[in-house]
């Protein structure tokens, strides 16, 4: 493969099972040829790329030409209970002032004492009315098997899970509740390189917020997954449109609109991202063959405060409306 990295044949890509679509269209649009395994060897491909994690032996034996699409041990951000414990552990190391972006948060059953101690906390501080709390199981995605709950005889789980307070103040657009995802590239750990995507989505639930309903997910959780199958999916929203997304670009727009200083707002949010990866940069593997794409999900709350929710391993790349093609088409082009 020495003379495709050269130029003087065209780079291989190889897809796994699962990959999206997408990333097969955009590379045989650069000029990419596909790999076929009945047809070359198997080393015979610069950029091998799969939705889920490699075996430790694809690592061990990659060749200086080619390139995975996932660094090793990524884990401890990209699953709930991980990325809550090392968030914790570094807020312990380096205080609460400069790792204060995300909700206090409890992976269950292990933390169900420290956890009542923080909810009872809550109801005595606020003359017996408590906070609201969202739980979620650590390894799903998707908004699958997500509830919010005031009430602790509602709190009930058959598999481990994460429960975190819920932001009850976000920062509404025309009534409804939303979220930013960020998309994110790591090039490398060792240095750390990152990359941060200035085009991204704002992800919008498709009913109005309302704390009074919070059974309704399609009020309360922004994920498409979820609100593609909402009733008012397709109704023309005030302000927001059809369907459930619009690019960062237009929301910039609402920025300034709005008259808040982008500068500073937009540094906060490359500040978590940085400080997140963090948490992991100084025990990752060196893996100068492996560069990664995450999904960071940010709610902002009616103070503009950004918040992390979660980060997501192999962000979804499908593409369901005009603002997906309009992000997502960029998205897997420049790192690679």
């Amino acid at each position: 493969m020495a003379d495709g990295v050269c130029g003087t044949k065209p780079l291989v890509f190889r897809l796994h099972e699962g990959a999206p679509e997408l990333v097969r269209q955009v590379l045989l649009e650069r000029g990419w040829e596909e790999f076929e395994g009945q047809q070359q060897d198997e080393g015979d491909w610069n950029l091998y790329w799969r939705a889920s994690a490699f075996r430790s032996s694809d690592y061990e034996n990659i060749m200086p030409w080619q390139r995975l699409n996932h660094h090793p041990k990524t884990v401890g951000i990209t699953r709930k209970d991980w990325l809550a414990r090392n968030l914790r552990r570094m807020r312990g190391t380096f205080g609460s002032v400069l790792y204060n972006f995300s909700p206090t948060a409890f992976h269950l059953p292990n933390d169900y004492v420290r956890f009542l101690e923080e909810f009872s906390k809550h109801r005595l501080a606020n003359g017996g009315k408590g906070a609201y709390w969202i739980c979620k199981p650590v390894d799903l995605s998707r908004g699958r098997g997500i509830f919010i709950f005031e009430d602790i005889k509602d709190l009930a789980y058959d598999c481990p899970v994460i429960v975190q307070r819920y932001i009850s103040n976000p920062l509404l657009i025309s009534g409804y509740k939303f979220d930013l995802r960020i998309y994110v590239c790591v090039k490398s750990f060792s240095p750390l390189t990152i990359y941060i995507y200035q085009e991204g989505l704002v992800r919008f639930a498709t009913e109005k917020f309302n704390l009074g309903t919070l059974n309704n997910l399609y009020s309360h959780l922004t994920n498409t997954s979820i609100n593609k199958f909402g009733p008012f999916y397709s109704t023309d929203k005030e302000h927001i449109g059809q369907g459930s997304k619009w690019t960062l670009s237009k929301f910039r727009c609402f920025l300034r609109n709005m008259g808040i200083n982008e500068l500073v707002f937009w540094q906060k949010i490359n500040n978590i991202i940085t400080l997140t990866i963090l948490t992991i940069a100084p025990s990752a593997p060196s893996s100068p063959n492996c560069v990664e794409l995450f999904g960071f999900d940010i709610l902002i709350d009616e103070n503009l405060k950004p918040w992390l929710l979660e980060v997501n391993y192999s962000p979804a790349l499908s593409l369901d409306c005009s603002a997906d093609v309009t992000v997502k088409k960029r998205t897997p082009q420049r790192p690679y």
